[in-house]
């Protein structure tokens, strides 16, 4: 008996392995290009309007930075001739505190021979 376990093993091991047969839905073969639809005319259009204005809006957005960089400039230099100004006025108000001293005043009018008169001074304040 074991002989015979041993001849079919035999048998069995010679014997090429049989593949199953493809079946018809298998063997069907795409014949033709797949159709793959391009793009149409309005999604090329509506492509082309939207990079248009993606490019416009570029544009602007170079042209108003460019402004607001001039702008920010011209702010710039009104402020430093602000301060200029300022500071001319401060040196003109020390002049005129310096000039309207009551010694300077006093001395100026004994050099021309003016004699002072109570009753004729103002004080003015501001």
């Amino acid at each position: 008996m074991m002989n015979d376990n041993l001849a079919r093993q035999l048998e069995n091991e010679q014997q090429p392995l049989l593949q199953p047969e493809p079946t018809k839905e298998a063997k069907k073969v795409h014949i033709g290009n797949p159709q793959t639809k391009g793009v149409t005319r309005l999604e090329s259009a509506v492509m082309s309007f939207f990079s248009i204005v993606l490019f416009g809006l570029a544009v602007a957005h170079i042209a108003l930075s460019m402004q607001v960089s001039t702008v920010n400039r011209t702010i710039q230099d009104v402020q430093s001739q602000s301060v200029v100004t300022q500071i001319q006025n401060e040196n003109y108000e020390q002049k005129v505190q310096e000039l309207s001293r009551y010694d300077r005043v006093y001395t100026i009018a004994r050099d021309h021979n003016l004699e002072m008169n109570e009753e004729q001074i103002r004080n003015v304040f501001r």
